[in-house]
C-alpha cells in the first residue's frame, strides 16, 4: 500500500496557481482529501478554480449523478494503459499505473463555466447549458457514454483530443442551442461512433481532423465548417448549410454541391491499414504512409496540407490522452527494507507530456 500511494501522490507534478489541490481516490488504505467525486464537488472548502486529482484506481468514481457547478480543473491519468488488457490494450511506456479514472454519470451545469477535463474515463455526460457562455474544454479523454448537450445554452465548448468508444457527441432537440463549438483532433471508434450536432447555431463551429473508424452510425452535422476529417463509417452522413472541405470518406455520402477536395468511397484498409488487435484502440487509428489522408488536409494556422484524421494539423491526438503534465512512466520501488535501514532506493523515470 505504500507502494501505491508513493505512485498516486508523484504521478501529479503539478500546481495551480492561486488555487488548491485536492486528492481524491477510492482504494482501500489509501488516505487521500476525498474517496467520491460527489464529496469534491460538493466539499464547501473547494472553491472555484481548484484543481481535482482523480488517482487511478480499478473502480468507478461514484457522483450521484450531479450536476456540477463549480469551475474546476480535473485531472485523471488517461486510458489504454494496460498492455495486458486482452478487450482493448493499453499503450506501454507511458504510465506506471495500469488502473484509470473513470467518474460516473454526471452533468455540468451552470456555475461550471470555464472548467477543464483531461485524462478522464467518462461513463456519459450531459451539458445542462449556462445563461453565460460556458468555456468549458474537454481534453484528451475516454468516453464510454455519450457526451449529449442536454438542454439551454451550450456555447463555447471545446473537444479535443478525445476518444469516443462505440458513442457519441449528440445533443436533444427543442430548446438546446449550441454556438462557438470547436471538435477537433478527436477519435470516434466502433459501430454506434458518431457526431450528431442538428442544433449548432452562428458560423463559427468547427469540426475538423477528426478520425471516425469502424463505425456503422451515421452522423448529421449542421451550421459547421467540416474540413480534413476521415469519416470511416457506412452510416448516412447529413451535412446541412455546412462547408465541407478536403474529408476523406469510406463511403458514397450526398455532399452538399459547394463542398470541396473531398476524396469518397476510399476503401477504409487503404485509408487506416490493416487493423491490428495486438494494438491499442487509438494505434489503430494511425494512418500508415500510403494511406489518402496524407498530406490531404486544408491548411491550418502554419501547416500546410496536414494529414487528415486526429494525429494531423496543429495540435494532434495524443496516444492513451495522457494530461499535459509530467508523469512517472517506470517506477521501482523495494519490496522490503532491510532491518535496521532507514534509507530505501527507489528508481524512477518522468516525462514532459505536453
Amino acid at each position: 500500500m505504500k507502494y501505491l500511494v508513493l505512485l498516486t501522490l508523484t504521478i501529479f507534478t503539478y500546481t495551480a496557481s492561486q488555487a488548491k489541490s485536492w486528492r481524491i481516490n477510492n482504494n482501500v488504505g489509501v488516505q487521500a482529501d476525498f474517496t467520491t467525486f460527489y464529496d469534491a464537488a460538493q466539499a464547501a472548502a473547494v472553491a472555484n478554480g481548484d484543481t481535482l486529482y482523480i488517482e487511478p484506481s480499478a473502480n468507478v468514481y461514484a457522483t450521484n449523478s450531479i450536476t456540477l457547478t463549480k469551475r474546476l480543473v480535473v485531472l485523471g491519468v488517461g486510458y489504454f494503459l494496460n498492455p495486458a488488457n486482452t478487450t482493448y490494450p493499453g499503450n506501454s511506456g507511458l504510465q506506471e499505473t495500469k488502473d484509470a479514472s473513470q467518474l460516473a454519470f454526471f452533468r455540468i451545469g451552470e456555475g461550471a463555466n470555464g472548467s477543464y477535463f483531461a485524462g478522464i474515463i467518462f461513463s456519459g455526460l450531459n451539458l445542462s447549458g449556462s445563461a453565460a457562455d460556458f468555456n468549458l474544454t474537454l481534453e484528451r479523454n475516454l468516453f464510454v457514454g455519450t457526451l449529449l448537450f442536454e438542454a439551454g445554452n451550450n456555447n463555447k465548448v471545446t473537444v479535443k483530443k478525445n476518444f469516443f468508444l462505440s458513442c457519441s457527441i449528440s445533443n436533444n432537440g427543442g430548446a438546446v442551442s449550441i454556438a462557438d463549438f470547436t471538435c477537433e483532433n478527436n477519435i470516434f471508434y466502433d459501430f454506434w461512433a458518431a457526431i450528431n450536432l442538428t442544433q449548432l447555431t452562428g458560423s463559427n463551429n468547427i469540426v475538423r481532423n477528426n478520425s471516425i473508424y469502424g463505425a456503422g452510425a451515421g452522423s448529421t452535422i449542421v451550421n459547421c465548417y467540416v474540413a480534413n476529417n476521415i469519416f470511416g463509417t457506412n452510416g448516412a452522413l447529413v451535412f446541412t448549410n455546412s462547408t465541407v472541405k478536403n474529408n476523406i470518406f469510406t463511403g458514397n455520402p450526398s455532399l452538399p454541391a459547394t463542398a470541396s477536395n473531398n476524396l469518397v468511397g476510399q476503401s477504409s484498409d487503404n485509408v487506416y491499414g490493416a487493423h491490428v488487435n495486438t494494438t491499442s484502440p487509438d494505434m489503430n487509428v494511425m494512418i500508415p504512409s500510403s494511406s489518402p489522408a496524407k498530406g490531404a488536409g486544408l491548411t491550418v494556422g502554419t501547416v500546410v496540407s496536414p494529414d487528415c484524421g486526429a494525429f494531423g494539423a496543429t495540435d494532434p491526438y495524443r496516444l492513451s490522452g495522457i494530461p499535459a503534465i509530467p508523469t512517472i512512466y517506470t517506477l521501482s520501488v523495494p519490496t522490503s527494507i532491510p532491518s535496521g535501514s532507514a534509507t530505501m532506493n527507489i528508481t524512477l523515470s518522468t516525462r514532459n507530456n505536453n
